[in-house]
């Protein structure tokens, strides 16, 4: 059974509260574009992904917003014995990738967003690989897209940099050692894409544009010292 609407905030302010940047002397926080995000009614966060620490930077909107974000992941997160047991408590939405089953976390993100909530999705799917990391011109599935058309729900494009030379993908854990030299992170949060409605590609081109437009200009990847 899904948390209720008041569990799921409960539990993300207060973990909110646990991730007040005076505590993290690892990292420092530059955000911009808080006023895009809605005080009310259902949207949808469409952002870039490039680490394990992209999650924890969106506790920062929760923190700064003050409203909870359904954010979908995928489910072997979900599996995992402590983190997983939070990504429940957080009202989170399992992705069961290339199963039966892939279309309930669709169902579940229309649900939510019919209940006014602000659901967030990384239409990347994945963190690039390979050359593909490095690769300014992001790549997106349609999902985001479709969600928006049949929801009527406002996406609302988010750009993260810096988290990957926080917590590089081959390290099972973020690098917490970096307290005299703190990793700064760049959080920018854009309007409301305008979709017009020429279809999911078409739509889902739009707002990998916007997310590319709150990068830093032609950014390549960080680089990991």
């Amino acid at each position: 059974m899904a948390p209720s609407v008041a569990s799921v905030t409960k539990v993300q302010m207060r973990l909110s509260r646990l991730f007040n940047p005076r505590w993290q002397r690892w990292v420092r926080f530059d955000i911009e574009g808080l006023e895009h995000l809605p005080r009310t009614g259902a949207a949808i966060l469409a952002g870039n992904h490039r680490s394990y620490f992209d999650f924890f930077v969106l506790a920062q909107l929760v923190r700064r917003g003050g409203r909870p974000i359904r954010m979908m992941a995928k489910k072997e997160i979900f599996d995992a014995p402590v983190v997983g047991r939070v990504c429940h408590a957080m009202g989170g939405i399992p992705v069961e990738r290339n199963s039966a089953r892939a279309l309930d976390a669709y169902a579940a993100a229309i649900e939510a967003l019919r209940a006014g909530e602000l659901v967030g999705m990384m239409p990347q799917g994945t963190i690039p690989r390979g050359v593909a990391f490095h690769d300014p011109v992001l790549k997106g599935k349609t999902g985001v897209a479709r969600i928006a058309a049949e929801t009527g729900a406002p996406v609302i494009p988010f750009g993260l940099w810096g988290t990957d030379v926080l917590w590089p993908r081959e390290s099972k854990v973020p690098r917490l050692g970096r307290w005299r030299d703190p990793v700064t992170v760049r959080v920018r949060i854009g309007p409301p894409v305008v979709l017009a409605g020429g279809g999911a590609v078409a739509d889902t081109a739009a707002i990998m544009a916007a997310i590319m437009d709150l990068l830093p200009n032609a950014a390549p990847a960080t680089e990991v010292t």
